[in-house]
């Protein structure tokens, strides 16, 4: 079984870090904050093995730039595998309430 490699990008680190002292300060909720880091970690990691097993974003657009998306709690882990280097590339971690699209693309198309 091969492993990939997992690159967390810039901006996905700062949503990590984001909508965990959001939980931690503004919801009053150390814990819940402390167990959403680990879960995000643990679930960021599984995708080293068999990234391909998550389906592309059902945006149209996204989809035909191959963007794909893991959900953990209320939280989607939008991502992109590069196969020629066996890399996971995390691009955002956002809440499912946040329309992702926009920001996405930004990324992306550069």
């Amino acid at each position: 079984m091969y492993k990939y490699r997992i690159i967390i990008e810039p901006l996905a680190e700062e949503d990590i870090i984001r909508n965990a002292e959001y939980i931690a300060y503004e919801k009053k909720s150390p814990k819940t904050a402390r167990s959403l880091l680990k879960g995000l970690r643990k679930e960021i990691g599984s995708l080293s093995i068999n990234p391909q097993r998550h389906m592309f974003d059902e945006d149209e657009d996204l989809a035909n730039l191959e963007v794909r998306k893991h959900y953990y709690k209320n939280y989607k882990i939008f991502y992109i595998v590069d196969e020629t280097k066996m890399t996971v590339y995390i691009l955002r971690v956002l809440h499912m309430l946040v329309d992702s699209k926009a920001l996405l693309l930004r990324i992306v198309k550069d």
